[in-house]
């Protein structure tokens, strides 16, 4: 009996043994889980634990971050060094919703109480105050901004009424400065409130500013910066009893551009009262000396504070187009520009038809083109000069930029290889510069024309097309890089206007921008050597050389062009041209290519010509580069357009 209950005792023991060390050990669990975790609360992440609460129980607050400063290519310290784009320090009133309960209807009494104070139109808040965009600032938690940049009048005016200052706050906040104003604002573009899908798709807060064109928005992530918060702790009345910065804001990058500060003062004063754009490149690297367009804008004002004032100017500027960056946004007939790819389209197709360039063609001031079709009669294409210029080589062709002598040739070669060259030096391609909104040109095709027109691709097309009329149409840059293939024997460089980006706190070296070749087309030397030729001759004797030909400027290579438009007439519906480079005799490196294009501006050598000196004076002052002796003989007068003809369908 003994043993049957010691052996049942001894069971209950070991059952009872074992529960107890099964919720020892759960409570020694469970208190090493809580001893881990207080650790993990209170030492490891103590301190963002600690910002966390305080951001819940305090009124919490964003400190934007200086925008990177951008400076030109003459960079070397931000001590040293005048920024194109700098910030100066401004104040925005900030209201403070916590004190008004987040109750909308508070803030709505509020703001209108505000703009009776201060004899601001109710108008002004006409946008925050519907209802679902109220309540939807409200509950973002994010700075309700009032006024923006406030004047030192409207801050004695608020100090003034108690019942308005202790609901806000004055909040130190960078205004952007734009030190060269409309002269490079197609360069920098502007600062402007994000819309909805730069907060959904660029991370952005509603408060944030945003580039708005240029490259302020090609570069807005790098010059943009870290915002910081701080906390404060206010009274019932309002006052601000404690502030504590919790994360500092972090600066953007500055960037160092390509761009010659004396160059492009002297495109848009050049530009000034017309309508067009300058491009000045380097020719072996592809680095912009200079971007202008015009009309242009201000980028102070449209990134400025005053509303008003803000709104008024940006309808001004859509009126005129003034957003558009003509260089790049828009397309032209290339005109005379373009003799130079069809000469250059025969010469590397000697193996297609029998030319070089001593060929010579007859010019009297008219080319007949003999008709297919009985009882119609020969067509005839015009040259600029009624009287004719003679007989002709390719230079002096190009130095008088005869049209006979390109009818002559484009018909000649036959349409496919002057496209297809075209093709091949990408004028209806994007040249990819790093700026956004860039369109491609538009070269037709015999399927284009049968597809549009229901025509097939005539003789008389072709002979347009062999002056850079018809339908072809490029941008100023496409034209540009084109010359360039012609300076370099072939290669092409990707355009850029980013040269560095630089830390602000040390000058150190981010990132630098490498010159990129984009296309290398192999080029005959004796084809580079005789295009080159005729453009010399174009500066010093030829169709731009009573412009150019000046002793405080380098000898200038180049090839004016005169489009006629749609809106025929008098001759200020043309538009002129003027693709060149200097010095003539340095080696391309020392060379800067200048392209000119002004809608209605006369002609190449009236209109675009002396737009072009000015930027050349720029980069070679007089005395910085020695000039051979000044070329003597008579300087040749204003090349006047041609209208396209009326091909027979």
């Amino acid at each position: 009996m003994s043993t049957t209950r010691s052996a049942s005792e001894h069971k209950l023991e070991a059952s009872y043994r074992g529960r107890l060390y099964f919720f020892t050990g759960l409570i020694l669990f469970t208190m090493f889980s809580y001893t881990m975790q207080l650790i993990n609360l209170q030492l490891l992440q103590g301190s963002e634990n600690s910002i966390k609460a305080e951001r819940f129980v305090r009124k919490s607050e964003s400190i934007l971050a200086a925008r990177g400063q951008i400076y030109d290519r003459n960079f070397l310290t931000p001590e040293t060094s005048e920024p194109l784009v700098s910030n100066s320090a401004s104040l925005d009133l900030v209201l403070n919703t916590n004190l008004l309960k987040n109750d909308p209807k508070k803030v709505r009494a509020f703001i209108e109480e505000f703009c009776k104070y201060l004899s601001i139109p109710i108008s002004y808040f006409e946008k925050d105050l519907k209802q679902d965009r109220l309540v939807k600032k409200i509950r973002s938690r994010e700075p309700f901004i009032l006024l923006e940049g406030i004047s030192k009048s409207q801050q004695e005016r608020i100090s003034v009424f108690d019942n308005i200052n202790k609901y806000v706050q004055m909040v130190p906040a960078p205004t952007r400065v734009y030190n060269m104003g409309a002269a490079l604002a197609h360069v920098t573009g502007y600062l402007g409130k994000p819309n909805q899908s730069d907060i959904q798709d660029k991370d952005i807060k509603s408060y944030q500013y945003v580039g708005k064109g240029g490259l302020e928005s090609q570069y807005d992530s790098i010059l943009r910066g870290i915002d910081g918060f701080r906390i404060q702790k206010r009274s019932t009345e309002g006052n601000i009893e404690e502030e504590r910065i919790i994360e500092h804001a972090q600066s953007g990058n500055n960037l160092v551009l390509s761009i010659d500060k004396e160059m492009q003062i002297a495109a848009y004063r050049a530009l000034k009262g017309t309508r067009g754009t300058v491009i000045a490149l380097k020719p072996t690297t592809g680095e912009v000396l200079a971007m202008t367009s015009n009309p242009s804008f201000d980028p102070n004002i449209l990134s400025g504070k005053n509303r008003q004032e803000r709104s008024k100017h940006y309808r001004q500027v859509l009126d005129n187009t003034g957003l558009l960056n003509l260089s790049i946004q828009s397309i032209f007939p290339p005109a005379s520009t373009y003799k130079l790819l069809v000469g250059l389209a025969a010469l590397e197709s000697e193996h297609k038809i029998e030319y070089d360039p001593s060929t010579e063609f007859h010019c009297n001031g008219k080319f007949y083109l003999k008709s297919s079709m009985a009882g119609v009669p020969d067509q005839e294409f015009k040259c600029w000069e009624p009287k004719g210029h003679g007989t002709n080589n390719l230079a002096h062709a190009i130095e008088k930029s005869c049209s006979v002598y390109f009818y002559n040739l484009g018909y000649k070669l036959g349409s496919e290889s002057i496209l297809s060259y075209s093709r091949l030096f990408g004028l209806d391609k994007k040249s990819n510069i790093d700026l956004p909104g860039e369109v491609t040109g538009f070269i037709p095709s015999y399927e284009w024309k049968k597809r549009t027109y229901g025509t097939k691709w005539f003789d008389g097309d072709t002979i347009n097309l062999s002056i850079g009329q018809g339908f072809i149409s490029t941008t100023p840059m496409a034209m540009a890089l084109f010359y360039m293939a012609i300076i370099n024997g072939g290669k092409i460089y990707q355009p850029f206007l980013l040269s560095e980006i630089r830390n602000p706190i040390d000058n150190s070296i981010i990132q630098r921008t490498e010159p990129v070749v984009i296309r290398d087309i192999p080029l005959k030397k004796s084809t580079v050597e005789a295009l080159r030729y005729g453009l010399e001759l174009v500066g010093s004797t030829g169709t731009a050389s009573y412009i150019l030909n000046q002793p405080y400027l380098p000898e200038i290579a180049g090839k004016t062009g005169t489009a006629q438009t749609r809106r025929r007439g008098s001759s200020r519906t043309n538009h002129a041209w003027f693709i060149g480079y200097a010095p003539v005799n340095a080696p391309p490196e020392k060379q800067v290519l200048v392209a000119v294009f002004v809608e209605y501006g006369v002609g190449g050598s009236a209109g675009a010509a002396p737009v072009a000196r000015e930027v050349f004076k720029a980069a070679f002052p007089p005395g910085s580069y020695p000039r051979s002796e000044k070329v003597k003989g008579n300087l040749m007068k204003e090349e006047t357009p041609i209208e396209d003809q009326e091909v027979e369908l």
